[in-house]
This record gives C-alpha cells, structure tokens and sequence, in this order.
C-alpha cells in the first residue's frame, strides 16, 4: 500500500509542477475538422493510428517532422532528399535543447501530409503561434512570410498568424518551414520556449477554437493563482492574530511561493523576448521548489518533528536540481522526478507519524493525504472504466472522453495537500475557540459568585475603612509635622557639607596664594629699590648722568610690574573659584578644559589636607590625556565631585600610613608609599576620569551602600555621609554620566567618572 501510495503521489508531483516546461517529447498538434470528425498530425513516435490521420510517407503510419540547422532555398523544394536530416527534432520542442538550432539560430522544418479522403469542399486554415521569423512553404510554393513588427530593433518576437491552406486532395503534399529568430541574453539555461506551435482547423470555427485554447491555460493558471494567493492572505492574518504560531507564517510564505509560480506560469507563452522568457521561467521554477519546502516544512512545525537528514536531503536535490537547470540546462528527468516525489514520501512519512500519536491535532495532516489518495486513486479507476468501456461497445478509446473528470480529480489531489493543511489549521481554531467559550461559561459561573462574596467584603470594608480614614487623617498631621522638620533638618546637613567642602578648599586656597603674594611683595619691593635708584641717577648733572642705565632700570621695573600682574591676576582667579566653589551652583554648562580643572582641584585638595596634617606626605601621578576635548560642565559641581573624591583618597592613604606606622613589627612597615593616581581619558564618546588611591580599600558589604545619603565609615565628626552622595547626583542626573567604584580591601579603591562629551 506504502508503495502504491509513493507511485500516485509520484503521478500528482508530475501534473503538479506543470510549470517545469519540458517540451522534447510533444509532439506536433495539427488538428483538421471535418464534419465534427478530427484529423490529426502525432508527430510523437509512439502515436497510434487515427481515422483520417494526415499521413508523412507511404513506409510510415505516422508523420514525422525532419530538421536541419542552416539556410538553403533549395531545402523547399519537394525534390530534395532529406533522409540524412534528424527525425528527432520538431517545431514546438525547446529552442535551448535543438543545439544546433541554438547556435546558428536558423534553420528548416520539413514534413510530408496527406488526407485519406478529399476535402475540397472544407477550406482550411493553419493557425501559426509562431516565436521569432519564418517563411512557410507548400509543396516548394511560398504561402506567407512571417516577421514579427520591430523584431529588427529588439522589439518582440512573437507573432500569431491565420493562413489558407490549400489542400483539397489525398496527394502528398511537403510542408517547409523556413525559421530563424533573435538569441537575447538569458538568465535560465533550461529554456522551454518553443520555435512553432501549428494547429490546422476548418476556417469558420478556427478564430473561435484558437481563442478558447489561449484563454483556458492562462484562466487555470490565474484560479489557481488566486487561490493560492487567498490562502497566502489568510495565513498571514492568521499569524497576526496568533504570533506564536508560526507555521502560520511559513504556509504564508509558501502559498505566496505557489501563487507566484502560477501566475509566472501564465506569463510563459507571452514574453516578447527570450531575456524575459528566461527570467519567467526561472521565477516560477524557484518559486515552486520553495513552495514545496516551504510546505514540507511547515508540517515539520505542526507536528512538532525536528528536520533530519531526509528533509536537508531533499532540499540538496532541488537546489542541485535548480541549479543545474539554471546554469547547465535540462537536468535528468529523473533528478526532478526523485526530487518531488521524495517531498510528498517525505509529508506522507510525517502524517503517518502523526496519525501512529493519536492526538487530534497530529492526525489532520493525515486527512489531506488520505483526499489525495482518493482522488489519484479516482484518477485510475477513470483511466481503466474508460478502456474497459471503450473495448466492450467496440468503439476506438479517446482521451477527450476522459480528460475533463481526470483534470478534475488531479487538481482536487494537488490542492488537497495544502489546502487539507490550511483546513487543519482552521479546525485548531476552531476547538480552540469552542474551548474558550467552555471555559469563558465556567468563568461567568464563578464570576458570578465572586460578584456576590464581594459585595458582602465590600460592605465590611466600607466600615473599616471609615475607621481607617479617621486613624489616617491623625497620622497624617503628625508625619506632615515630621516630614517638614526632616526636610529642615536634611537641608542643615547639605549645607554642612557644602561648609565642609568650602573649608577643604578655603585651606588649599591659603596655601595655594600665597606663592602669588610673596612673588608680589618681592617685585614690588624690588620695583621700590630700582625707582629709589632711578631718582638718585636723574638727580645728577646732566652731563654725569648714564642714559643707558636709566633704560635699563626703567625695562627692569617695566618687567617687575607685568610680573606683578600675572601673579596678581593668579590670586584673584584663586579667589574667584574659592567663590563660586562658595556659592549654590547655576547648573550652566560651558565648555571645560577637565584636565586643567581636574589638577588645580587635585592641588587645592592636597593643601587643604597639609593645612591640617603638616607631616602629610603622599606621591602624586596624573595620566592625563593630551588631546582632551572640551567637555560642557557646570565648572563649579565638578569641583566639588572632584574635591571629595580627592579628599575620600588622601584620607584613605593617610589611615594606611597611620596604621601601618602603628604595626613597626610587620613586615609591611616602611615599605608602604602612599599614592594618588589621577587618569583622564576619551573612550568612545565620553571622557573618563578615575582616582585610585592604595590606601584602605572599600570592604564588599558595605561598598554598594557609599553613594547612599548620610551613609559614611568615618569616625563621628569627620564626615557628614553626604559627600559621594551629593557627587553621585551632580554626576548622574546633572550632567547626564555614571560613577562607579572598584576596591580591593586592603589594596586600592578606584572611582570613576564618565561624562558625555555631547
């Protein structure tokens, strides 16, 4: 039965990719009518003989199409012999695979007819679908000259043509057809396009059958487009509705896969050109095999199955398959056929497999292959009834009686498979709909009792809570109360430690100044003594008087002066920041030199501390970096962030050095150097500053506690807690940046500051 069932889906994969033109054994449809009755021209060699059947020579009982690539008139003539031409070539096979048709691009079509009854009082017309250019010849007579309108210029290559054909007795008659056409760029090496498509019909009923022929394909192409496209859409809102479900997306994906190659399909036979033809092609050739993964995978995402070996199998072998198509051309048929066929042994496996589970949800899939079997299985017994039937009523067997139901039955069969699927979808839906709507009743029962118990709670809190309002409004006078005199007191604290702060500075600023006053006093004093000299040199005579000394003085207290005002100008800046240290920070920002304002915060910091601490000594290293941008900051807040954490370092090293000086017996005495390293850098779009001092360290429970308000490990009086939390703010939410700590107990304690340069 396995086998069975891989044979008809074998036969379904064949009529399904309908669209993989392969042309090299079609055979020449040339259809006579007389009196309802048809004649027809089977160039295949396996045709079987027909009433009225336009015969080739007298040796054969069908008729045979004879080619030779090349240009000769001579070729039309009836008397020439062409027995040594290939027999194997016909005017509606694939341009791409007649290579020597491909490579001169012109070429002679020849084949002997004859009627075996006279039709002199039919006329008959030859209906030519014709790509390219041609001359038709009867019997060594020119009957018409084909040329497509600016087929010259690049325009297109197809032409469709209605010719008399004057043929009215049972004699044999030569038909030539003289055929060259335009070889454009192609993108698809695997080609379908055919040169000729010839159909012979009576000349009343030959407009009306050749339009009806041209409009049923394309018609079927564009339903079947359609229905697939709607499929598309329906699995895309689907997945809209439900993103979870992601087989959802994939089927959309795959049906728009189908509907794409179907409409390319129905684009095959009106290209203008082979540029196009092959880009067409090549479309719907890719579309279809990505359809099929694409499905194939999808029931891999039903059923919950990861893809295996046989599945990337598969995949392997239609992209080989493409590709030796697109780039070599005509690949074995049987590469194709294994290909397609191994994709539905592939979803039958899985079915089966989520059948043997026995859930509901795993058996669906189940179903659609099931249709498919009915309907292939349908397809045969249709095939064999008509046989029989035909061999019992003596009757000769004509497909025609059987086309129309077998069409039917395949494509009930193609589109079961994803059409089943997309229906099991729908079914989930559906039992997961009428689930919801179970539960949403249960969900209503209770809700109806918890409406009930609640309105009795609510009645007991509305008693509690009058009593609770009361207790409330009490509570809420005295912690009003408390909350203004914690506001009041926080505001103390803040200003104390900007007192503290202003001290730590107002230090370092007395030590910092005067250098700049003790260079004013001294050149002012010297200023003294050279006017003092200037006076007693002019007091001489004028003759006894050195002109040139009293230059040189007058230069000299011209320099004194100029030196006297840059030292000047110095301790009035030092004065100007120690106020704007004093006063409450703007929050303007302006463009900062942070490697200036780091190391005169640095030094103000070290002589705050030497004011209090004369033996205080402690090794200095800056890394700053040169080219530093210019970073906008409020000048003033980043003097305080840095003055504490200056201060936090030297008061670190200092209680290292205290302790260790207190343990002479360790081996760590006398060998400890207390230092301070400063780095200032630009990594990406901010500037970095770190301290990192090797004092005490930070030890781990409590380092993630530093930056919280009035939190400090400094004895009573030497701290107030708000130092590191004031900087953290004006780091964090003023300027936009972060600060972190590092710290090793015992070892080093590393802070870190990064500002956005924008």
């Amino acid at each position: 039965m396995i086998r069975l069932l891989a044979l008809l889906c074998f036969l379904a994969t064949a009529t399904f990719s309908h669209g993989q033109t392969d042309t090299s054994n079609k055979g020449l449809r040339v259809t006579l009518s007389v009196n309802g009755r048809g004649m027809t021209v089977d160039s295949t060699k396996d045709a079987y003989n027909k009433p009225f059947q336009l015969r080739g020579d007298a040796k054969a009982n069908n008729a045979n199409w004879r080619f030779k690539a090349g240009d000769s008139i001579q070729w039309a003539n009836p008397a020439y012999i062409d027995r040594h031409w290939t027999d194997e070539i016909t005017p509606d096979g694939a341009i791409r695979t007649n290579k020597t048709l491909w490579e001169k691009e012109k070429g002679w079509f020849r084949l002997w007819v004859r009627s075996p009854t006279p039709i002199a009082d039919k006329s008959l017309t030859l209906i030519i679908r014709q790509f390219g250019r041609s001359e038709v010849y009867l019997d060594g007579r020119l009957l018409t000259r084909l040329v497509p309108p600016l087929i010259d210029s690049g325009g297109s290559q197809r032409i469709v043509q209605f010719i008399p054909l004057p043929i009215a007795d049972t004699n044999r008659h030569l038909l030539a057809i003289r055929y060259a056409f335009r070889k454009d760029p192609t993108f698809f090496a695997n080609l379908g396009e055919n040169p000729l498509d010839l159909e012979i019909e009576r000349s009343d009923e030959a407009g009306s059958d050749y339009y009806m022929s041209e409009s049923a394909g394309v018609g079927l192409d564009s339903v079947l487009g359609g229905i697939f496209g709607i499929l598309s859409l329906l699995h895309f809102l689907f997945f809209r509705a439900n993103k979870a479900q992601r087989i959802n997306r994939t089927l959309c994906w795959a049906m728009l896969a189908f509907s794409v190659a179907f409409i390319f399909d129905s684009l095959s036979g009106i290209t203008p050109n082979l540029t196009l033809d092959s880009f067409v092609e090549l479309s719907e050739n890719i579309s279809s095999r990505v359809g099929c993964i694409l499905l194939l995978w999808g029931v891999y995402q039903y059923l919950g199955i990861r893809a295996g070996w046989f599945f990337y199998s598969i995949l392997g072998l239609l992209a080989f398959d493409m590709l030796y198509r697109t780039f070599l051309g005509p690949s074995p048929y049987y590469a194709r056929a294994i290909a397609f066929t191994l994709v539905f042994v592939d979803y039958i496996r899985l079915s089966w497999i989520g059948r043997k589970r026995k859930e509901a949800d795993s058996r669906l899939p189940w179903n659609s292959v099931k249709m498919a079997f009915l309907c292939l299985v349908g397809i045969l017994l249709v095939i064999i009834i008509g046989a029989i039937v035909s061999n019992l009523i003596g009757i000769r067997f004509d497909s025609n009686l059987i086309l129309a139901p077998v069409f039917v039955l395949v494509l009930i069969a193609l589109l079961s498979i994803p059409v089943g699927l997309s229906l099991s979808l729908v079914q989930d839906y559906t039992r997961t709909y009428r689930s919801l709507a179970a539960k949403l009743y249960e969900v209503e029962q209770l809700s109806a009792q918890t409406v009930a118990q609640e309105q009795e709670k609510q009645q007991i809190l509305a008693r509690q809570n009058e009593t609770l309002e009361h207790l409330v409004t009490e509570r809420t006078a005295a912690l009003d109360q408390s909350l203004t005199e914690l506001k009041a007191t926080q505001d103390q604290l803040i200003q104390r430690e900007k007192l503290a702060s202003l001290g730590e500075l107002t230090a370092g600023v007395a030590h910092e100044i005067q250098n700049p006053l003790n260079f004013v006093n001294n050149f002012s004093e010297v200023s003294v003594d050279l006017l003092t000299e200037l006076e007693e040199e002019q007091a001489r005579p004028t003759d006894e008087r050195d002109l040139g000394l009293e230059q040189e003085i007058l230069s000299d207290i011209k320099q004194n002066i100029g030196k006297i005002s840059h030292h000047g100008q110095r301790a009035a800046s030092i004065v100007k920041g120690m106020l704007q240290h004093s006063r409450a920070s703007t929050g303007q920002r302006e463009p900062t030199d942070l490697n200036a304002l780091t190391d005169e915060y640095l030094r103000l910091a070290y002589h705050g501390i030497r004011a209090k601490e004369k033996t205080f000594e402690v090794s200095f290293v800056t890394n700053f970096e040169t080219d530093l941008p210019l970073v906008p900051t409020a000048s003033q807040d980043i003097g305080r962030v840095l003055m504490n954490l200056f201060t936090n370092a030297f008061y670190a090293v200092q209680e290292r050095t205290q302790r260790d000086a207190a343990q002479l017996s360790t081996s760590e005495s006398g060998t400890y150097r207390p230092t301070v390293t400063v780095t200032t850098e630009r990594i990406g779009g901010k500037v970095q500053i770190r301290v990192r001092d090797n004092g005490m360290g930070i030890p781990d429970e409590i380092r993630a506690k530093i930056f919280q308000p009035f939190f400090t490990t400094k004895p009573t009086g030497k701290g107030t807690g708000l130092g590191l939390s004031l900087s953290y703010d004006i780091i964090t939410k003023g300027h936009g940046g972060t600060i972190s700590v590092q710290s090793e107990p015992g070892a080093f304690t590393e802070f870190t500051i990064s500002i956005p340069i924008v």
